[in-house]
């Protein structure tokens, strides 16, 4: 087949880091002829470059990542969306494509993906990610009604008619989708996709470990950005309820406008059971991670869509027990209860957490248990391999 692939964020291929570069270069391993359109960074002019001995289209646009302001980061999508449908017509118009692959980004994907698909004459596969409205009014940035929220579920509205193919990573996603949108997808078009990644090898590094004074600690790891959206206070809370269990102590691996914040709570209730370090470099920190006790996922209590957290993939690939504090929408924990890969509870409920995470540090024949099943469900059900021959399977078959 070939396939075009559009993203807003995307490294390098030549790298092969992140889901969306590990899916790409899955198809190209499958004899398939993949032609790539997403945002280029630090480039001088939108151009096609070969990665990975792909046609991978850099368009030069102003930054949508890392920007503090909603109203710059809003402008950066709308004139992506625009650059994006345009440019792509230009550089692949001799391209004959089977099948348009994109997840859910920017707002403005209909506006792309609609345009291309009429121009290029073949179906629309969507890989569900982001939804945009429904926290945003979550989390009191502006209300369901306001201009601002229609603005959104317009092109979101537009997004999934212009889709032939919906996929989903959790079941909590379908009912979501369904709740809003009843009158026109048609439940044949979802597919349970959920978040995939490239196996791991790495080494646990003990040594790393007691150079950072945790030789004979139970490690908890948090390990990723740290902004209001984490609620990383929550850890905070998790770690003065267990302060008076002296072997178990909390690592915060990151960075973030939060971080500050997070330092100050932590001083004012003198913890001394939560590290800070700064982000280490990808190998180091996964065979850190590889030698960690337990890793935490967090999500904000409020949030109102349900999500596949895709740092949980590192966790499982690597047999690293799961302890995840989720918001009260997303069906997350029960995934994991149903594969016995996790233990849970919500963000807001500390009592519960901690109960959780103290049964995980006396009973090591529970962890080796999680481990074990964790990977199995990685290794059968979440390899790119698989979500490459889910999407495949729908593409072909319907």
């Amino acid at each position: 087949m070939n396939i075009l692939f559009l993203f807003c964020y995307l490294p390098d291929l030549d790298s092969n880091s992140g889901l969306f570069a590990q899916l790409i270069n899955e198809f190209k391993e499958n004899g398939h002829h993949v032609c790539v359109s997403a945002k280029g960074q630090d480039i001088a002019k939108t151009c096609v470059r070969q990665e990975n001995d792909i046609d991978v289209l850099r368009i030069k646009c102003n930054d949508f990542t890392g920007v503090s302001s909603n109203v710059k980061k809003a402008l950066a999508y709308q004139e992506y969306a625009v650059k994006q449908r345009y440019y792509t017509k230009k550089f692949f118009k001799n391209e004959k494509f089977d099948l348009i692959v994109s997840h859910s980004l920017p707002p403005e994907l209909a506006y792309i993906a609609g345009g291309l698909k009429s121009y290029f004459k073949c179906p629309f596969y969507l890989i569900q990610t982001d939804f945009i409205w429904q926290d945003a009014v979550a989390f009191g940035y502006f209300s369901e009604k306001s201009p601002i929220a229609l603005y959104y579920r317009f092109w979101e509205k537009k997004m999934f008619k212009k889709a032939d193919f919906i996929g989903c990573p959790t079941k909590g996603n379908v009912s979501f989708i369904k709740k809003y949108y009843y009158n026109f997808i048609k439940d044949e078009q979802f597919d349970f996709l959920p978040f995939w990644q490239n196996e791991i090898n790495v080494q646990p590094n003990y040594q790393l470990r007691e150079e950072f004074g945790l030789k004979d600690k139970f490690v908890v790891i948090y390990g990723g950005s740290v902004g209001t959206a984490q609620r990383i206070e929550h850890v905070v809370e998790l770690a003065e309820a267990c302060k008076d269990y002296k072997d178990i102590a909390f690592v915060i691996l990151g960075k973030g406008a939060y971080l500050d914040v997070i330092k100050g709570m932590v001083a004012e209730k003198q913890l001394e059971n939560v590290i800070f370090k700064a982000f280490l470099p990808q190998d180091q920190y996964l065979s850190f991670l590889a030698a960690c006790d337990v890793g935490m996922i967090i999500l904000n209590e409020r949030m109102a869509t349900p999500n596949f957290p895709s740092k949980s993939l590192s966790y499982l690939n690597m047999r690293v027990p799961i302890l995840a504090a989720l918001d009260h929408t997303t069906d997350f924990g029960e995934y994991l209860e149903d594969n016995n890969a996790g233990l849970w509870g919500y963000s807001d409920d500390i009592p519960t957490l901690k109960k959780k995470l103290v049964s995980y540090y006396e009973n090591k024949e529970l962890r080796e248990k999680v481990k074990e099943n964790g990977y199995q469900l990685f290794k059968n059900h979440l390899t790119t391999q698989q979500a490459y021959q889910t999407i495949i399977n729908k593409a072909t078959n319907g």
